[in-house]
């Protein structure tokens, strides 16, 4: 049927503006009709469509005066109410630079937006952000890739710098937990989160002694980082880079331009670089910790060369007696032979003292082995020599030194040579 508006009744509710609900419409007075008058005759949508409407309308207003005035998250400090583009400039020169330094020259940083991060920051205190976070969860801290880089560069924590981030579960304990619930607060938690161990990046020392199976791979690995180079194993004499500085007897051999280890060398200096102006402010001893280069002079001795005659390798464990024992070899070969002989003390650091490693080999025109202390103690019966070197023995190895480097053993041969030959 036909519906009546009345004007009069629409002009004194007023405009939708004001959240008023249904009472705001002239039909609502009828019953039966209130909420189902349509708007516009075509029956598109009714009075409660206009009202919803009304309602979100007046919800939206209301979240952009609170967001204009900065009240709709709150009223502390939130990183949503941020704005770079317009902060920026609010910002001291030297708190610029000290921002930018930490974007440029931190490699650990992984967040989307570093300005946004590292203005909201500014309002904290990082130091006791981190502690905050272990004290929350000792076991799985959440932190956060571009805390530690603030308190790398920034000058207000250059007292954090100079105990070398060295804190104590006493600084953990007297953490200002409000602080970082504020923290997560700002940038959109109800709570502080915690996590398991396995969801951070936290790793686990074990300090726990080694077993034979781990002693063992770690010894491998030791003589595989030593002797084995992946390139050499893999180019073959009929390979179209082979050259002739590949082979073993070319007075060049090393020098083969498909060689990588001088690349990997050139990389490794240009991170070491930057890893030095990076934190140049730390001192020496600090830095010492992570990577040191030892530099050497290559010189060219004639003499040596025409003079030298063999390797002596001095295997030992870490043992202090053994490396006094050594010492004593390197100096009596050093003192007999001179530049014929160079002497070698390899420490095995995977050794242990029931290992009974002692072993004393020569390099020369053959390898011989001169003494072992560990087939003293498991091959008794086929290694006669003592167990230990003594005075009786360090002339032992002296003499047979003497005798493999001479002429009469480089152009003689061994009966043990030949023993696998069939007549």
């Amino acid at each position: 049927g036909r519906v009546t508006v009345d004007p009069q009744a629409i002009a004194e509710a007023g405009s939708l503006d004001d959240d008023r609900g249904l009472d705001a419409f002239p039909s609502s007075e009828v019953e039966e009709d209130g909420e189902n008058l349509v708007f516009p005759s075509n029956g598109a949508f009714n009075e409660k469509d206009l009202v919803e409407l009304d309602e979100q309308i007046a919800a939206y207003k209301d979240a952009r005066k609170r967001l204009d005035n900065q009240t709709y998250f709150g009223e502390g400090h939130t990183m949503a109410y941020m704005d770079v583009e317009k902060d920026w400039p609010k910002l001291s020169n030297e708190t610029q630079d000290e921002i930018l330094d930490v974007i440029e020259n931190s490699n650990t940083m992984a967040c989307p937006e570093p300005e946004m991060w590292l203005m909201y920051d500014l309002e904290f205190n990082v130091t006791n952000l981190i502690l905050s976070s272990f004290r929350h969860n000792a076991e799985a801290p959440v932190m956060f890739t571009h805390w530690m880089p603030q308190l790398e560069v920034y000058e207000r924590y250059a007292d954090q710098r100079a105990k070398n981030f060295e804190w104590t579960w006493d600084d953990v304990e007297a953490a200002d937990m409000s602080e970082l619930q504020r923290y997560y607060k700002g940038i959109g938690y109800d709570e502080i989160p915690k996590k398991d161990p396995g969801e951070t990046g936290v790793i686990t020392l074990d300090t726990s002694p080694m077993d034979d199976e781990e002693r063992e791979m770690l010894a491998l690995e030791n003589w595989m980082d030593e002797v084995y180079n992946e390139e050499e194993d893999i180019l073959l004499f009929d390979d179209e880079s082979f050259e002739p500085r590949d082979n073993v007897f070319d007075p060049n051999y090393g020098t083969s331009s498909t060689d990588k280890s001088s690349a990997l060398e050139e990389k490794f200096m240009k991170e070491y670089e930057a890893f030095e102006r990076e934190f140049s402010e730390e001192s020496q001893e600090w830095r010492d910790q992570f990577a040191t280069v030892e530099r050497f002079e290559h010189r060219d001795d004639p003499e040596g060369q025409e003079a030298f005659r063999g390797h002596l390798v001095v295997a030992i464990s870490p043992e202090e007696s053994d490396m006094v024992v050594a010492e004593q070899i390197t100096e009596r070969i050093g003192k007999e032979f001179g530049k014929a002989v160079f002497v070698e003390t390899r420490v095995l650091g995977h050794a242990r003292v029931e290992d009974n490693v002692f072993e004393v080999w020569l390099e020369s025109y053959d390898v011989d082995l001169l003494h072992s202390r560990r087939q003293a103690f498991i091959n008794s019966k086929l290694w006669l020599g003592p167990s230990d070197v003594d005075e009786k023995q360090l002339e032992y190895i002296v003499e047979k030194v003497r005798h493999l480097i001479s002429d009469d053993s480089r152009y003689s041969y061994r009966f043990s040579d030949y023993a696998d030959v069939k007549a």
